[in-house]
């Protein structure tokens, strides 16, 4: 029944939204339970409310910033001449009937930046963290269970939450958009432009609500730091990225795989719109699209334009929006499978460094070489890529048990070990991890004979003693998974960590301990060095994981006995 109390406008809503709302179950369940949840009249017009009070506000604080009709007046909306360089305020010129000159399409590309750099922060920042919280918040009370339960597909409860739970924040922006192209446009900035930037914006956010979702299936045991981590993390990814591309002429071209990451941030393609009202560098003052048009992927101009760029972007978004969404469903069909298989790790490894590789090629010829810097860059990223599949493809306890114990009940045709190792989800991960340093890695070797460098053995050896440091990382972390105690994986992550971090701690304390530092996760960043250290920081890896390996087929050994035979070799 509807409210007597409520206005005619309140009643009418009260009529129609209860069609919509059934319309969207039909198309699916848990986007409808999520809206029903939180779509209350009274908090949409609250929502509502803010929105335009907003815009009203940030409408009203520009205005204030234009220049009165004074003499001697100076602005940076001016047309006189500047004071101190590009963007800074310019003498105001007035004109006979005593109006100011003002630069009417930068004062609207300025609010039309600031509405976006403030859309950008709200929907990724505070979407991911209502995502985060809300998956907590169910698995807390145990619905989620429940919802597992249900005929309901991964990829509806993807969707679903991706859509449902944000849904004030979509509400908030889009009420904004009519000022949002109002400003764009009266900054000369063409209406396919714009659209392409909420697509662009709108993959962005599919990426990062994917790894918000994936991050809070895989990390449950933070309890309520959960949230709060992941969006101050993505806070401060957001504002270093807008602090590297927002000033004018900033040092964005570093012609190393680090340029990926501007790939990451929406505000990039804003460098283009900038671009596209024709006004100066020197005139605007911020996103300057030099450096990001000069960006070349194997030495390919792909986001020499506008629409290659917003597809390249899009793209990028794209291809890791998959794998997060497979992250997902793994943990959602199974909260005890790893968060990948070992095939799928094979795609991502090779995804991965197609895309690492390629920013390093960017500027290879006669004046620029193949450089130890750009090799240092791509092991660091690799290392992150594979401290990720080793979290992501070591089996739990209880997984190797279960594999160690009933492999030899299969059929004799399953009973191969190697296949089990590449392929099996529960049996260890070191196999798995192996092959994936081998794909990458061959990747990288034609490189260095292809395209100058002058340091071919030095490269080489870094790459095999990553390699071995990476299998030794795997292999101890997966030796502590095994242990008996509940907080195994916070024990792994804490010594993996602390035998990252140590090599090169003992290195800056004692400064000729090369043979330490070599140890580290980056052996490539140490460039002097002799044989006799390169053999013994070998043969220390080597030892390590030979151990490592050992305990842990002892331990699987023990765990594949029966119970009858082992309290026999007991007695």
């Amino acid at each position: 029944m509807i409210d007597d109390n409520l206005s005619g406008d309140q009643k009418m809503f009260a009529q129609v939204y209860p069609r919509l709302i059934n319309r969207v179950g039909e198309f699916n369940p848990q986007l409808f339970r999520e809206i029903k949840g939180r779509l209350q009249p009274r908090n949409v017009i609250v929502v509502s409310a803010l929105s335009i009070l907003g815009q009203i506000l940030l409408f009203i604080y520009f205005e204030g910033l234009l220049p009165a009709s004074e003499q001697g007046m100076s602005s940076r909306y001016c047309t006189g001449e500047s004071f101190y360089g590009y963007s800074s305020n310019r003498s105001c010129i007035i004109d006979f009937v005593g109006n100011v000159q003002i630069m009417k399409e930068l004062w609207w590309l300025d609010l039309f930046t600031t509405m976006s750099i403030i859309g950008i922060f709200a929907l990724l920042v505070g979407g991911s963290y209502m995502l985060m919280a809300d998956l907590m918040k169910e698995e807390r009370k145990g619905t989620f269970n429940f919802i597992r339960l249900s005929p309901q597909s991964a990829s509806n409860i993807f969707l679903g939450k991706m859509l449902g739970v944000p849904i004030f924040i979509y509400l908030f922006g889009f009420l904004a958009i009519p000022l949002h192209i109002w400003a764009g446009l009266s900054a000369n900035i063409s209406f396919p432009l714009i659209i392409t930037f909420y697509l662009v914006l709108g993959a962005s956010c599919l990426f990062f609500y994917g790894a918000s979702l994936v991050l809070s299936l895989v990390t449950g045991q933070w309890g309520n730091f959960q949230a709060p981590l992941g969006a101050i993390a993505i806070f401060f990814f957001l504002f270093a990225m807008m602090g590297v591309t927002f000033e004018a002429y900033a040092p964005v071209f570093t012609e190393t795989s680090l340029d990926w990451f501007l790939l990451f941030y929406p505000g990039t393609f804003l460098t283009y719109l900038v671009k596209s009202t024709f006004l100066s560098i020197d005139t605007v003052g911020y996103l300057s699209a030099d450096a990001l048009t000069n960006l070349r992927w194997y030495g390919q101009t792909l986001l020499s334009n506008a629409f290659l760029g917003a597809v390249f972007i899009i793209f990028n978004y794209c291809v890791w929006s998959f794998w997060l969404y497979q992250g997902f469903k793994r943990r959602f069909d199974n909260p005890l499978a790893t968060a990948i298989s070992k095939p799928q790790s094979y795609a991502i490894s090779l995804c991965f460094i197609v895309f690492n590789l390629g920013f390093s090629l960017q500027a290879i010829n006669h004046y620029h070489s193949f450089s130890s810097m750009n090799l240092k860059v791509i092991q660091g990223l690799n290392l992150i890529l594979f401290l990720l599949l080793i979290a992501g493809l070591t089996p739990s306890r209880q997984s190797l048990r279960d594999w160690a114990r009933f492999r030899e009940q299969d059929s004799p045709r399953n009973r191969s070990l190697f296949k089990d190792l590449i392929l099996g989800d529960k049996s260890p991960a070191i196999g798995a991890i192996a092959i994936n340093l081998l794909f990458v890695n061959l990747y990288i070797v034609p490189s260095l004979f292809l395209f100058p460098n002058s340091d071919y053995i030095e490269s080489i050896v870094g790459l095999i003693a990553g390699i071995l440091i990476v299998i030794l990382y795997g292999s101890v972390f997966q030796l502590l998974m095994t242990l008996k105690t509940e907080k195994r994986s916070l024990i792994a992550t804490g010594i993996l960590i602390l035998m990252m971090v140590s090599p090169m701690g003992i290195s800056l304390i004692f400064q000729d301990i090369e043979a330490v530092t070599f140890l580290s996760p980056i052996p490539l960043i140490f460039s002097s060095y002799n044989l006799k250290i390169i053999s013994l920081s070998i043969i220390i890896q080597t030892i390590g994981i030979i151990v490592a390996n050992i305990q842990i087929t002892k331990m699987l050994n023990k765990a594949g006995m029966s119970e009858t035979k082992r309290l026999m070799m007991g007695n």
